[in-house]
């Protein structure tokens, strides 16, 4: 079973924090979750030195997701996967999902299978999900 980390990217910290401890309610510690969320100082926004940090403190997993909440955070995050190291790097993949179900979803998967592929596709079909 390969080891599964999570970068969790919003524009405010307590946003990506408060993730970070849901999933973890979910991760049974198999799942190497990280969040990365706001600008310097608190303020709301992205930073791609964060999350860069937040990658390189999960590099020793051998795939990384990384979920991201709005428009520039991806951005942010395709920045901070140019400034790591080129093998870190490709073990990174940017997942297309709702964050809060999609993370949800691929921890949970990842924990439960190891499997960074079907955590992928678990993120992807909560998009699918209905609510009510």
């Amino acid at each position: 079973m390969s080891k599964i980390g999570v970068v969790l990217v919003s524009h405010s910290e307590l946003i990506a924090n408060g993730l970070r401890d849901l999933v973890n309610e979910m991760n049974d510690g198999s799942v190497s979750v990280v969040a990365a969320g706001g600008a310097d100082g608190g303020r709301i926004g992205t930073s791609a030195i964060k999350i860069q940090e937040a990658i390189e403190s999960i590099e020793d997993c051998d795939d990384i997701l990384i979920y991201a909440d709005l428009g520039s955070s991806i951005l942010s995050a395709e920045t901070a996967l140019d400034l790591v190291d080129e093998d870190l790097a490709d073990k990174c993949r940017m997942v297309d999902c709702p964050i809060v179900e999609g993370a949800l979803a691929g921890v949970v998967t990842a924990a439960g299978s190891g499997d960074a592929d079907a955590a992928i596709q678990a993120s992807e079909d909560a998009r699918n999900v209905n609510k009510l």
